[in-house]
């Protein structure tokens, strides 16, 4: 489980910042769904990396590691299509 009162608390604002970004994704315009799945692949990222520490699960801890990858190349090829329609 998670240890203190701190830990839930990031792990509850962590994940509550995924709220907002999965609105833009949805609902914004092309620039801002790019800024959002920034955004959402790095608190994705965070809140896998603190249940790692917290758990004491090595595999969340590659879990994460394999999101950030993934979401870097994903917003990669995001600008690169968005770069086509500007």
């Amino acid at each position: 489980m998670i240890h203190g009162v701190w830990g839930a608390a990031a792990l509850v604002l962590l994940c509550g910042g995924l709220g907002p970004c999965l609105v833009a994704m949805l609902r914004g315009g092309p620039l801002a769904r790019l800024a959002a799945l920034v955004s959402a692949g790095s608190t994705g990222t965070l809140v896998l990396a603190l249940l790692a520490a917290a758990y004491g699960r090595p595999a969340y801890l590659d879990a994460a590691l394999l999101l950030a990858l993934l979401s870097l190349a994903g917003t990669l090829v995001y600008a690169r299509f968005l770069g086509r329609t500007l």
